[in-house]
């Protein structure tokens, strides 16, 4: 037996370098099969991303398919697109942070207590710390009670630079509502601002930098996941049917060519806007089919696609329906019978199930 335990689980977001390092395949092809029914190399059903055929080997770990876990592939979006599970944290680290400097807007009440903003974060940031350790609910609540007051600094304390309101059109759109009137802010805009954002006033907001940089949330790397975990099934007619994550994915790999296709040829500003537009919803589908204020995702013939979101959550989801709960043989439960018959200290269960599934149990005065 391991002398290794596990104490805790920490959850991240994956830098763009991450998904590059554990990647076995950058995705090129939107094209899925050749003409003899052959997948692509390069494409989202690369071999290489792990196997699902029995008797073939896996071109990466050498394995089976009873062996091979499936490797991930990668995809680099011709422009960023956002990451909608990770719209609320962007809009409040937009909103507590000076959009010229990145840096966390302290509250006058600090400034005045400790003389300057800098000698501010560095104290904020200690108290912080301290409490972290020893009371980390408590911490939880100093950030969010830092954040809320940030959000309402008009002025950076550190360049100066004038504050504007910024508002989130659900499910991804940004607008910053400035004297010249609302403009919208794009990825690339969100991006670059969040770049700017010093580690230490992160931590100060209750994030932690190491794993969850907030420019990481806007993505510019796809990561492509294996085929084990969205196989093809031969139907009675002999035709293969794909998986609904394969079918999003199909989606966001032809969207992201369409893009690339017109910027490389210089295309006028509506298409280019247009092309990206259609690549965010296919990732917001891909993550989240059930987005409010999206149109749901659909086969050809009209049958909702399923999301990531959608595989995991509710009582038919992976966590609770597959982790959580498992049949086992030589069980049941059943309505137990409502006989006016019945003494007070009796249950009443089927015939069969009281043939079948009980144990004797000898009563004596242990029990």
């Amino acid at each position: 037996m391991s002398d290794y335990m596990i104490e805790k689980i920490k959850f991240g977001v994956l830098s763009p370098d991450e998904i590059r390092k554990m990647s076995s395949v950058q995705i090129i092809s939107k094209d899925l099969f050749d003409d003899d029914g052959v997948p692509l190399k390069n494409s989202i059903m690369d071999p290489r991303l792990g196997v699902i055929e029995p008797g073939q080997r896996c071109e990466i770990c050498g394995n089976t398919m009873r062996e091979c876990p499936g490797h991930f592939g990668r995809l680099e979006l011709a422009r960023p697109v956002i990451h909608v599970g990770f719209v609320r944290h962007v809009h409040e680290i937009l909103r507590a942070t000076c959009r010229n400097c990145g840096r966390f807007k302290v509250p006058s009440s600090y400034i005045e207590r400790y003389g300057d903003p800098e000698k501010a974060v560095e104290e904020i940031y200690r108290i912080y710390t301290k409490m972290k350790k020893r009371w980390p609910l408590l911490a939880k609540r100093l950030a969010n009670t830092l954040k809320k007051e940030a959000m309402k600094v008009s002025q950076c304390p550190f360049c100066g630079a004038k504050q504007y309101k910024i508002r989130l059109e659900k499910p991804t759109s940004f607008f910053e509502e400035s004297e010249e009137g609302n403009l919208k802010l794009t990825p690339i805009d969100i991006r670059q601002r969040l770049e700017r954002v010093p580690d230490k006033d992160l931590e100060i907001m209750g994030y932690d930098p190491k794993e969850a940089r907030p420019e990481w949330m806007i993505i510019t790397v796809l990561p492509i996941p294996p085929l084990t975990i969205r196989p093809s099934i031969i139907l009675e007619t002999g035709a293969r049917a794909e998986d609904d994550l394969t079918h999003k994915l199909a989606d966001i790999v032809r969207a992201n060519e369409k893009l690339k296709e017109a910027l490389e040829t210089g295309a006028p500003n509506i298409i280019v806007e247009d092309a990206w537009e259609l690549l965010q919803y296919h990732i917001t589908t891909y993550f989240d089919s059930e987005t409010p204020g999206v149109p749901v995702a659909k086969q050809r013939y009209g049958r909702p696609l399923k999301g990531l979101v959608q595989r995991l959550k509710g009582k038919e989801g992976r966590f609770r329906g597959n982790l959580s709960g498992k049949r086992v043989d030589f069980s049941s439960r059943t309505v137990i019978s409502p006989d006016p018959y019945l003494s007070i200290n009796e249950v009443g269960v089927p015939v069969d199930v009281a043939k079948i599934l009980t144990v004797p149990e000898k009563v004596t005065p242990w029990n």
